[in-house]
């Protein structure tokens, strides 16, 4: 990725190559999905975003750019000037999951609501990125957590909506959590403790109140 940002030449092939194939098969628009970059490379992408939006516009051609929560890692977070792209591109994409992702060194929710507000309003206040142009990006998964009886994190591991009751022992109570508006399951396996904050009907109808 970086070599291709760091080259107009190279991005100018990759531009060409996106529109060949908007135009082979008519496409309505495209996603623009780059994630885990360098920090240093952000005004970069910046310049790819600015330079492939015309091309895509000739086409009538809906562009599209995934990009993170403003707070966070410097190659996961901080390489995006959502400012600019907010500005060039048809609509901006916020990644709204993963607030305690697969490397995360302490269990937590996938996506709490107020996590969720919080940085809706940093894209509008701070970045200026318009409320129409911002598409909200939610999870329809979480990941149960284990820990050992000390409390040490053991792993993590993704479940789908769908198989979410199935991975609750029966007799295990869901506590509602008004500030990341979510059930919540704790419960001991074997050795093992198991934590996971749930998406369900209710945290899914909180996450929509937010557009």
């Amino acid at each position: 990725t970086s070599t291709i940002l760091n080259s107009y030449t190279k991005r100018q092939e990759l531009i060409e190559n996106i529109v060949d194939v908007c135009v082979e098969y008519q496409l309505d628009g495209i996603n623009i999905d780059f994630e885990n970059m360098y920090q240093a490379d952000k005004d970069k992408f910046s310049r790819f975003i600015i330079e492939l939006d015309p091309r895509m516009k000739e086409l009538g051609v809906v562009l599209s750019v995934d990009v993170t929560a403003p707070d966070g890692d410097a190659n996961w977070s901080l390489c995006y000037d959502r400012n600019v792209i907010g500005h060039v591109a048809d609509y901006l994409i916020f990644m709204a999951y993963d607030q305690y992702g697969a490397s995360s060194t302490k269990p937590g929710t996938t996506a709490g609501y107020n996590w969720i507000e919080t940085n809706i309003k940093k894209f509008i206040n701070t970045y200026e990125v318009k409320s129409e142009k911002l598409i909200l990006g939610i999870p329809f998964y979480t990941r149960i957590w284990t820990e050992d009886m000390n409390g040490n994190l053991q792993n993590s591991a993704v479940v789908n909506m769908k198989d979410i009751d199935s991975n609750i022992p029966n007799g295990v109570e869901k506590k509602w959590d008004d500030v990341l508006k979510q059930n919540y399951v704790e419960y001991t396996l074997g050795s093992k403790i198991k934590k996971m904050w749930i998406e369900d009907l209710d945290s899914i109808n909180a996450k929509l109140s937010l557009v």
